[in-house]
């Protein structure tokens, strides 16, 4: 579990560190307008761009993880302790390029263009000349926010709908002792509860953004030019950024080791981090 959250971390630190950045230069100069040009500038349009992209979707395929991780822990719990830490981290490798992967085409597709009536550069994507824009566009990023978005969602919440349902018939339970049976009932408890609360946070933060999404991609003409829906849509990309933040403040919330982890670092030497957190826990 520690793994995966860390997991979780990096990406989010990654989206963080590579989109803010250029969202907060955005709303102050009132334009998403590429700053900087040639070479460099193309270079960095498409790095920017897969690697916040390739962010989330590690942090959503790791939320699976997270998920199948206390399933195969309740519901198979021998077969829990043949998972090494090899096999958790080529697990967690898979998510990186799986990520990757998927993102793969915007090497090809994200270019800067010109405008000519005032010269201003943005960062677009374009499927031609070797495809045809429209479609293709329509359909890649149906796909995209299917595998990166809704399928997490769905799988995630099956995962843990079957958790639940296993936790209500504890068949070990009358093999271990009264503490055992009290330390496996808190621990699981409260790992549980930060997983749903992961999975919600995740689709409040994100449901907004793929209906408009959808709406954009297959009808936007009935887009209407009006001040409450512009409100909606940047009520949704704004709301779409907070899954970076919510993570980190739901695993504080419900993993005591971290909170003491960052307290002993800020504490005690780093000698004897690990005896203090053991002594807290």
């Amino acid at each position: 579990m520690n793994l995966l959250i860390a997991n979780i971390a990096a990406s989010d630190l990654l989206f963080s560190i590579v989109h803010f950045p250029r969202e907060i230069l955005d709303q102050i100069k009132g334009s998403t307008a590429f700053l900087v040009h040639g070479w460099i500038g193309h270079a960095l349009c498409i790095t920017c761009a897969f690697t916040a992209d390739t962010a989330v979707a590690v942090s959503t395929l790791s939320m699976i993880l997270v998920a199948a991780d206390r399933l195969i822990a309740v519901v198979f719990p021998a077969k829990y302790t043949q998972i090494t830490v090899k096999k958790r981290r080529h697990l967690i490798t898979s998510t990186w390029i799986v990520a990757m992967a998927i993102h793969s085409p915007y090497f090809y597709t994200f270019r800067l263009d010109t405008i000519r009536c005032n010269g201003e550069t943005f960062c677009i994507t374009n499927w031609e000349p070797a495809f045809n824009h429209e479609l293709t566009h329509t359909r890649y990023y149906t796909a995209l926010v299917f595998v990166a978005l809704i399928v997490p969602i769905v799988t995630v919440s099956i995962l843990q709908t079957r958790t639940l349902l296993k936790l209500k018939d504890d068949k070990m339970q009358p093999f271990r002792s009264t503490p055992a049976n009290q330390r496996y009932k808190k621990r699981t408890k409260i790992l549980l509860k930060m997983s749903v609360v992961l999975v919600l946070a995740f689709a409040l933060c994100w449901l907004p953004f793929i209906a408009f999404q959808f709406l954009l991609l297959f009808s936007p003409r009935s887009i209407p030019c009006n001040l409450g829906f512009t409100m909606f849509r940047q009520f949704a990309f704004e709301l779409s950024l907070c899954h970076c933040m919510v993570n980190p403040c739901i695993c504080f919330t419900f993993l005591g080791r971290i909170r003491f982890g960052i307290k002993c670092i800020n504490s005690v030497s780093e000698k004897r981090c690990s005896t203090y957190i053991e002594t807290r826990l």
